[in-house]
């Protein structure tokens, strides 16, 4: 049992620091080409989350949400064409 939460816990650790670093490429570029980011999450925050984020002199805010699935990229401009 021990062993289980352990292994757990490493896929855990390992797949955020993998969405992470693929969010931070979406970040990077957007910031690049001067498009604003709105905002900038580790795991999805449907509702509400478990941490937020947003520096005084920044559009950005940062923050970790409560569904464990994923992160986004918030890009000023997109359109959620699924509405």
């Amino acid at each position: 049992m021990e062993t289980f939460l352990i292994k757990a816990l490493q896929l855990i650790l390992s797949l955020s620091i993998l969405v992470i670093v693929h969010e931070f490429g979406h970040f990077m570029f957007a910031r690049i080409f001067k498009i604003r980011v709105e905002k900038f999450y580790l795991f999805f925050d449907a509702g509400f989350s478990l941490f937020k984020y947003k520096p005084k002199n920044s559009d950005t805010e940062y923050g970790i949400g409560w569904l464990p699935l994923g992160g986004y990229v918030k890009i000023a401009g997109m359109v959620d064409e699924s509405l």
